[in-house]
């Protein structure tokens, strides 16, 4: 498969909680759902027509709201309570004490699904006192990406069965760094910057994906300076690529903070960590 990540990575047992490991498995059911009820609208022009305003402030197309709702059928069906702030329909309490909170991207790269783009993925951000887990999962070719906060990132290829532990490149030189970034105008010339130093940059679409390949060393960084970071899409990824090694802040170097809200206007550095603060220079602090 495209992206099959199995030739970077190590196999291994997973090391999950009981308490992750029930929180996989309810993840496990919203990806088959999203991906089950998207199928046929994939590579559809239809599928792109717009039916509202998302709570993100961009309009929602009506393939990202068929996926919305199957997953929110899923975790409503889980028996949880919780509070989950989504891309599309934005916060909602589910039971009079929320045990957990949740970040949900339900369809993170929308247009390439739209297109018949095989880069897009559901990502789910699960957290509370005792346990936080992230989880996303290309939807294209059936890979999960999973990590619990000090137990390590995985993956793990659907029907393989076989966990393996994720881990970041160990490139060093930024001159040979491959890198994945995303600019907005009309700063553009900031990607320039960077993309001028690295060996190659791609824009792939998809910012949960993007993290993930991170993750496992398929590429050594990923930068988004369009400094409007919407936390649903970046919110499992980012425990993904810490526990798989990585580093992850802010244009100034700071970490991603989890507020509860749905954006920080900020930008996105993500790397191997062997070259993190040279990337945080050539981007040029947070674009203001």
């Amino acid at each position: 498969m495209l992206l099959n990540p199995t030739t970077m990575t190590m196999q291994a047992t997973t090391e999950l909680s009981a308490e992750a490991a029930t929180l996989k498995k309810i993840c496990d059911g919203m990806a088959e759902s999203v991906a089950t009820s998207i199928k046929e609208m994939v590579g559809d022009p239809t599928s792109g027509h717009v039916t509202e305003m998302g709570a993100d402030g961009t309009p929602t197309k009506r393939i990202d709201q068929i996926a919305e709702s199957v997953a929110f059928e899923v975790l409503e069906s889980s028996g949880i309570e919780f509070t989950i702030l989504s891309e599309e329909m934005g916060k909602k309490v589910v039971g009079e004490n929320p045990k957990y909170f949740i970040y949900l991207d339900p369809l993170d790269g929308t247009f390439n699904a739209i297109n018949g783009i095989p880069f897009y993925a559901i990502s789910v951000y699960i957290s509370n006192q005792g346990c936080n887990f992230g989880y996303v999962f290309d939807l294209a070719h059936e890979i999960k990406y999973y990590a619990e906060e000090g137990k390590g990132a995985w993956t793990e290829v659907e029907g393989e069965g076989k966990p393996r532990k994720l881990k970041v490149s160990t490139t060093k030189n930024l001159v040979d760094f491959s890198i994945t970034a995303y600019t907005a105008r009309p700063k553009t010339r900031r990607i320039n910057n960077v993309a001028d130093v690295v060996r190659r940059a791609r824009t792939m679409g998809s910012t949960s994906l993007e993290l993930c390949l991170v993750a496992c060393g398929k590429m050594d960084a990923f930068v988004d300076l369009r400094h409007g970071l919407r936390i649903v899409d970046v919110a499992a990824g980012n425990l993904i690529a810490q526990e798989a090694g990585g580093l992850v802040t802010d244009g100034r170097g700071r970490k991603i903070k989890m507020d509860g809200g749905m954006w920080q206007r900020n930008d996105l550095i993500v790397s191997n960590g062997q070259a993190h603060q040279a990337l945080l220079e050539l981007a040029g602090g947070d674009g203001d």
